[in-house]
């Protein structure tokens, strides 16, 4: 992979290697950690502080895979994620995924196809059915192999 542009597309790759798990049930930004190496190349969308920063008016479409577990609890429980823009959110792209088992894990897809302005602010919310069962985003680090992100985000202007 050269890590250069398509002309003329922004483009971008996030990720957090932490496991995130609600202590609310309120909503919750995830945080995100890391943003793909450029090999030299310029940022076409920035990172900051974990905001995505648009540079870039355009269609974006938005692709996020989030690394959901349970640790406890015999009742099974909600977690939904969706986008918002600037402390909106955005219609339709909240995405539910039921945990029904504890120690289950799964990744679970959120699309998204949406119009954004240059200086847009965009945040991947998360929100919790219950507390204190350990429900949220985890990070896994295989024995020998590279680290399992708690989510990867992939943005393309189209």
């Amino acid at each position: 992979m050269s890590g250069e542009a398509v002309i003329g597309r922004a483009y971008g790759q996030f990720s957090s290697c932490h496991t995130q798990r609600p202590d609310t049930t309120d909503p919750i930004e995830v945080k995100l950690t890391d943003q793909e190496d450029m090999f030299g190349g310029e940022h076409t969308i920035d990172f900051i502080e974990g905001d995505i920063e648009i540079k870039r008016t355009g269609m974006y479409l938005i692709i996020a895979g989030p690394q959901i577990g349970k640790v406890s609890g015999d009742q099974p429980r909600w977690i939904d994620f969706w986008l918002r823009v600037n402390n909106v959110d955005l219609p339709n792209s909240n995405v539910r995924y039921t945990l029904k088992e504890n120690h289950q894990k799964d990744v679970i897809v959120l699309q998204v196809l949406t119009r954004l302005n240059e200086g847009d602010t965009l945040n991947f919310m998360m929100s919790v059915e219950a507390t204190g069962e350990g429900i949220g985003i985890e990070a896994i680090q295989p024995p020998g192999e590279p680290l399992v992100p708690s989510i990867i985000l992939t943005m393309i202007e189209m």
